[in-house]
């Protein structure tokens, strides 16, 4: 099982020297160095350097070679992420690159960068990780699902009756006291591929079975040929299985808001209820920017209590029958809507580079005032009938052409006729659907 992180040091979140704060009198202005990590190549990083870089910040990316930010014009430094060596790879980004920042984009990142600050030898490095992230003592929160709606609970947010699941007997303890349907959910997964509805005893027990295989080696050597994904790899070496917990399901509508904050401040944040996903779990593609106090406070609380950094998102599900918003899970990490400039306390690009650089918000028009947005290109890649495209705001990245190019191109595995060929072989010897230890349990969204 995934365990979390024992510190044999204590935390160290001394604010990095060069940085100011807002009251501070300078007459020269600080340029933050903002660092963003991926392992994946999802346009959210590509919109949020983008939106870093007019803010004010100099913006560096240590991400895989195929990543479409590599196209933007405001990328200052960028390094190979390497999967055969992801840790020596990342700290030796953050030593070279020295940003006051580093902000990670997708879960893989996220366990990467406590595990670097767990076992760096560097007290700089380590600094720098506490610092953007979060004291050393939360990291075993951060990435557990259970732990977090826990301590969420403790904190007066609502939040589903949910549980640890170590094996398949606690399971069927919680059965035993829990009416179906409730919520399967695999720790270090994103974009709903670690999450199952279940609806009755029969198909949980099968749905525990699958998510809690060994890491697949066949899916490994599809990714790593098909998408020239290599992170499938290590998981599979090391015959890992996630951590699981169940959630009482929620009747309602997903919703989220994204945050950014500085040791458990949050400086700003856009709230968004979906309209459109790509499954019933499944990422939003198009939103409707609302405004809900409770999520805002919910967020502020739990921010607060783990000394968060950096850019957060935070899932909801708004109960159908009573309007509740209650609080599902956290993601420790950037999100789309972190990239959507809405003016005045919702620009959180804004309020993140102005807090490291030491000076006052400013404020800076608002990207659109309509209230739905459509996600480029998932929705105009899936459906470019739907309404949402002419009535919605479309965020197009226009002012970074090279982008939009990259982002309209069909996926690797269709541009090349040997791929092609090689996926239609691989579906003929794989009839029968996805093995236990399919890796969309494992948080890779763009496995099909």
């Amino acid at each position: 099982m995934m365990v979390g992180f024992t510190p044999a040091f204590p935390d160290v979140s001394a604010p990095a020297s060069r940085l100011g704060s807002p009251s501070s009198d300078r007459t020269t202005a600080v340029i933050p160095r903002v660092l963003l990590a991926t392992t994946g190549k999802l346009p959210s990083t590509a919109r949020l350097a983008m939106e870093l870089h007019d803010a004010g910040a100099h913006v560096s990316l240590v991400s895989p070679s195929n990543h479409p930010a590599r196209a933007l014009n405001s990328i200052r430094n960028w390094t190979i992420y390497r999967a055969w060596a992801p840790g020596r790879s990342l700290e030796s980004a953050i030593r070279r690159l020295q940003p006051d920042i580093v902000i990670p984009c997708d879960e893989i990142t996220v366990r990467d960068l406590q595990g670097i600050a767990c076992d760096t030898a560097s007290r700089s490095v380590r600094q720098l990780i506490v610092r953007s992230t979060a004291p050393i003592r939360q990291f075993p929160t951060i990435v557990s699902r259970a732990a977090l709606l826990s301590l969420a609970s403790q904190l007066g947010v609502r939040v589903p009756k949910s549980q640890a699941l170590p094996d398949i007997g606690a399971l069927d303890q919680w059965m035993e006291h829990n009416a179906p349907p409730f919520v399967l959910k695999a720790d270090g997964s994103w974009a709903g591929f670690g999450v199952r509805i279940v609806p009755d005893a029969v198909a949980a027990r099968d749905a525990y079975a699958a998510m809690t295989g060994r890491a697949s080696g066949r899916l490994a050597l599809r990714e790593s040929l098909l998408e020239g994904n290599y992170f499938g790899i290590r998981p599979w070496l090391r015959q890992e299985r996630p951590s699981m917990s169940v959630q009482q399901f929620i009747d309602g509508w997903p919703a989220n808001i994204g945050i950014a904050c500085w040791q458990g401040e949050v400086l700003a944040s856009v709230c968004a209820e979906a309209v459109a996903t790509t499954s019933a779990t499944g990422p939003s593609t198009v939103v409707r920017i609302i405004r809900n106090r409770e999520m805002e406070e919910a967020a502020r609380r739990v921010a607060g209590a783990l000394g968060l950094s950096g850019m957060i998102g935070f899932d909801f599900v708004i109960e159908a029958a009573t309007g509740d918003a209650h609080m599902i899970e956290m993601n420790p990490r950037n999100t789309p809507i972190c990239a959507m400039r809405l003016g005045e306390g919702r620009d959180l690009a804004e309020a993140l580079v102005a807090r490291l650089a030491g000076r006052r918000q400013r404020e800076r028009p608002a990207r659109t005032d309509r209230d739905i947005v459509v996600f480029f290109p998932d929705t105009w890649q899936e459906d470019p009938s739907n309404l949402f495209l002419r009535t919605g705001y479309h965020d197009v990245p226009w002012e970074e052409p090279g982008l939009v190019r990259i982002l309209m191109q069909p996926e690797r595995r269709e541009r090349y006729g040997i791929l092609r060929g090689l996926r239609r072989l691989w579906r003929m010897v794989n009839k029968g659907g996805n093995s236990p230890g399919d890796m969309r349990h494992r948080g890779l969204p763009w496995i099909r």
